[in-house]
């Protein structure tokens, strides 16, 4: 199993949905523009994964490439290639969990044990509290703070969250937050719904 999303299993008819669904920063809602149309030329140019986008887009020569043969303007091109960087979700060090008390995180550093993926390949333990939390942080866009917010809700997995409903999860979610202040970010229904669809293509990758 891979800590992180396959990029040559997710297709560009699968991230295109996925960015859809997604409530993009201010700075990076360019990419809703013209999606289906640009989507399509990607595909007339046989890229069919996001592994293969993101090789199509790895050079400012790449960019040029696509943007004189399509179209396609640069601005657009380098926000999907930055877009595409926050899918592979970087390990978050095991001392960020609240909660997780600073002689543990010495104990499991001696061990060698510093990050969430190290420990989440080691352990594969769902009885284990700080492995739901490094299971949970494997989803785009939570952190170690909101994963413990999930956790206390009772989604304790990528399994529990992509088999959530969206209202039910968001309302669980901000009440516990709301008791315990985890957070100061102002979740929606649709950050849950992203969080799902992004739980399910890791479960369904089996990653």
């Amino acid at each position: 199993m891979k800590y992180t999303l396959d990029l040559e299993l997710l297709s560009v008819q699968e991230y295109k949905t996925l960015l859809k669904q997604q409530n993009l920063l201010p700075g990076r809602r360019i990419l809703w523009q013209d999606i289906d149309e640009n989507f399509a030329v990607f595909e007339s140019r046989k890229i069919k994964t996001v592994a293969q986008l993101k090789k199509s887009l790895s050079t400012p020569a790449k960019i040029a490439d696509i943007e004189v043969a399509s179209g396609i303007p640069e601005e657009y091109l380098v926000i999907l290639k930055r877009e595409i960087g926050s899918l592979e979700q970087k390990p978050v060090p095991l001392s960020g969990f609240p909660s997780i008390g600073p002689s543990l995180v010495a104990k499991l550093g001696s061990a060698g044990l510093k990050t969430s993926k190290e420990y989440w390949e080691t352990k594969q333990d769902l009885s284990d509290e700080l492995f739901c939390l490094c299971d949970l942080v494997r989803i785009n866009g939570v952190g170690p703070v909101a994963a413990r917010a999930f956790y206390e809700a009772g989604y304790r997995s990528v399994y529990d969250v992509a088999a959530a409903d969206a209202a039910v999860m968001l309302k669980k979610v901000s009440a516990v937050n709301e008791a315990q202040r985890y957070y100061k970010a102002n979740l929606g229904l649709k950050d849950m719904q992203f969080c799902i669809d992004f739980a399910k293509l890791l479960r369904d990758m089996g990653v």
